[in-house]
C-alpha cells in the first residue's frame, strides 16, 4: 500500500467512487499529487479495492494472545462501585477528611480502606 501511503503522508484521503479515485481535500492537490495520481493510477485502484474486499487481507485472530482488557467503573463490579459511592460521598460531606493529603476521620479511613480492597473485576 505505497502508493496510499505516499497521498496520506501528504495529508490526502482518496476514496474509491466507482471506477473513479475520490481525493480530499481539492485545497492540499498540488501539481506534483495530480502527477503521482496519474502515474499510479492502476497501482491505486488495486489497493483501494484490496482494502475493500472483505476476503483479502483478513488475518485470523490469535485466540492465545491475550486481549488487553480496560478497566474503569463502567465495567467495575458493583460491590466496587458501592465501596467508591460510599468513600467519595463520605468525603464530600466530612470537614474532617481531606483526601489530597490523606487525611481521614475514623470512618473515612475504613472506607478508605475498604475502597482500596475491594477488587474491581466480579469474582465467580
Amino acid at each position: 500500500m505505497a502508493a496510499l501511503e505516499y497521498l496520506r503522508r501528504a495529508g490526502l484521503a482518496v476514496e474509491l467512487e466507482g471506477k473513479r479515485l475520490r481525493v480530499t481535500p481539492a485545497e492540499r492537490i498540488t501539481a506534483e499529487h495530480r502527477q503521482y495520481l496519474n502515474d499510479h493510477r492502476a497501482e491505486l485502484l488495486a489497493e483501494l479495492e484490496a482494502a475493500n474486499d472483505p476476503q483479502i487481507g483478513l488475518v485470523p485472530q490469535q485466540h492465545d494472545e491475550p486481549q488487553h482488557v480496560i478497566r474503569t467503573a463502567a465495567t467495575a463490579s458493583p460491590e466496587w462501585r458501592q465501596s467508591r459511592n460510599l468513600y467519595i460521598g463520605h468525603l464530600m460531606i466530612c470537614r474532617a477528611c481531606h483526601a489530597p493529603i490523606a487525611r481521614y476521620c475514623v470512618t473515612g479511613e475504613e472506607l478508605r480502606q475498604r475502597y482500596d480492597n475491594t477488587p474491581m473485576e466480579s469474582t465467580p
